[in-house]
């Protein structure tokens, strides 16, 4: 358990594995794990195996910044079956400065949302699990500012 889960008293899973690493602190932000080309250079999310730019195999595991602009986005309006989010939500696409597009829920104001504007990821709760755990994901939120 890390310290983020011992204040908690939860332990804290993530809903899909390999996107992201969860806080180490209670303060902390979750980390989103990529692929970069050892060959070119070139950044993906979600992490791949085969690099698109130069088609070499064996990509390396890369942490992303955890910080972007918002490139575009949509609202969805009605709830779809399943769903662990409540219409309205913003659909997202960030850009990372790794020239990665991401794609996630924008927990904003929908009134006040803006292409360009900055944007930096956090983790949020989804639901509980069978065994009592809080089943997290990440979403990105605008900067404070």
């Amino acid at each position: 358990m890390n310290e983020a889960q011992e204040k908690t008293g939860k332990k804290m899973v993530p809903l899909k594995s390999g996107l992201f690493r969860l806080p180490d602190s209670p303060d902390g932000r979750p980390v989103l794990v990529g692929s970069r080309c050892p060959a070119c250079g070139t950044h993906f999310f979600p992490k791949r195996a085969v690099c698109l730019n130069c088609y070499r195999e064996g990509l390396d595991e890369a942490d992303l910044s955890g910080r972007g602009k918002l490139l575009t986005y949509t609202v969805a309006r009605q709830t779809p079956p399943g769903s662990l989010i409540e219409a309205p939500y913003v659909i997202a696409v960030v850009e990372l400065p790794e020239a990665v597009a991401v794609e996630s829920v924008l927990k904003a104001d929908i009134d006040k949302v803006e292409v360009g504007m900055e944007v930096e990821v956090v983790l949020a709760r989804m639901k509980e699990d069978a065994e009592g755990n809080d089943v997290m994901s990440f979403m990105f939120e605008p900067v404070a500012g």
